[in-house]
């Protein structure tokens, strides 16, 4: 062998397929959530006969196959029959009602929404909806600034099945009395995958990326230990592709020790970037941290002084800043009632 014989030249690289290491990328098959997707199939079989069919609420934690479970069975479900339109919203970027519906029509092929109210565009949807049947998926639905969406959809569409994911455990403790009533979602909890299944994902990941010999299974242990500690997939697919791009910039053929820790080293920044939180959100993390160990009362006086906001929203609020393990809350029992204590982590304050 030469002594240049490792080093890439200029037009070469060390990904056979890097689109496969993006999270939004879909696999024919997604292992280990069979169960899952069978379940889930069932509960919308009825709408194939133009039966009812049960909304549902999956939970769980972030990069555990929640929102691929659920495109995956939108895929098999359009290539199955076109009796049923499929539909995918993110709340995080379609977060109020407006923006929701106008989404909901593009997907379903309507374009004339320029100018048109919030009740306008829903009675378009239902015109076109109700002449077959839909399952809606709403991802990140706690991201949502107005839950009368939920309520509108459940109310104005006749077969259908509302498919709602979030990593918040408490989402529907938070919605109002009559969305909640209205829904009765069948609840699914995710769980995280344990350490074999999260080599065995990330390893046929690897194995379409990167072109054969490129990355030694040794080294790739690493990756796939840090994804299974954090309890993330994504996590693991950002530390191939950043190895991979360290690989590159080294100019070199194979990955090293020294490209897996250069991508490790850049996990917490990664993390950081997940952590996305609106305004109320950030002022709310504010409150906290300049008030550390108040109350929960004392905290929402706060909130509500300068938002004017629901209890309700409030709770939301306060879960995704835990969910997003910005803060600690302890409880204490004051008079015979437990209550609840806000203090920021300690890296955040």
């Amino acid at each position: 062998m030469g002594m240049f014989d490792n080093f890439l030249q200029h037009d070469e690289t060390v990904f056979k397929e890097q689109l496969v290491l993006d999270y939004e990328y879909l696999p024919h098959i997604l292992k280990f959530r069979e169960n899952q997707q069978q379940y889930i199939a069932n509960l919308l079989k009825p709408l194939f006969s133009s039966k009812m069919s049960s909304n549902i609420l999956i939970t769980g934690s972030p990069g555990i196959g929640k929102t691929a479970c659920c495109r995956h069975i939108l895929r098999e479900m359009e290539n199955f029959s076109d009796k049923i339109y499929g539909i995918y919203i993110n709340c995080w970027k379609q977060d109020t009602s407006y923006k929701v519906l106008v989404d909901i029509c593009h997907q379903l092929g309507y374009k004339w929404t320029a100018n048109k109210k919030t009740n306008e565009l829903m009675n378009e949807i239902s015109k076109i909806v109700n002449k077959k049947a839909a399952v809606i998926i709403m991802d990140e639905v706690d991201k949502l600034k107005e839950e009368q969406i939920i309520y509108q959809l459940l109310e104005d569409l006749f077969r259908k099945s509302l498919i709602l994911i979030t990593n918040n455990k408490e989402f529907l403790a938070t919605l109002d009395q009559r969305t909640k009533s209205r829904l009765i979602p069948e609840v699914i909890e995710f769980v995280p995958y344990s350490y074999k299944e999260t080599y065995d994902i990330l390893y046929e990941r690897k194995k379409f990326a990167f072109y054969e010999n490129v990355f030694p299974d040794d080294l790739f242990e690493h990756i796939a230990q840090k994804a299974s500690d954090e309890k993330d997939i994504r996590i693991g697919l950002f530390l191939l592709k950043e190895t991979g791009n360290a690989t590159e910039l080294r100019s070199s053929k194979k990955v090293s020790q020294e490209d897996i820790e250069k991508a490790i080293s850049k996990v917490s920044s990664f993390q950081q970037t997940k952590t996305i939180l609106d305004d109320e959100e950030k002022e709310l993390l504010v409150m906290i941290k300049n008030n550390p160990g108040s109350s929960s009362s004392e905290i929402y006086t706060l909130y509500n002084q300068k938002f004017n906001k629901t209890d309700r929203t409030f709770r939301r609020k306060i879960s995704t800043l835990k969910e997003s393990d910005l803060i600690n809350v302890t409880e204490e029992r004051v008079n015979g009632t437990l209550m609840p204590y806000f203090f920021p982590k300690e890296s955040n304050s």
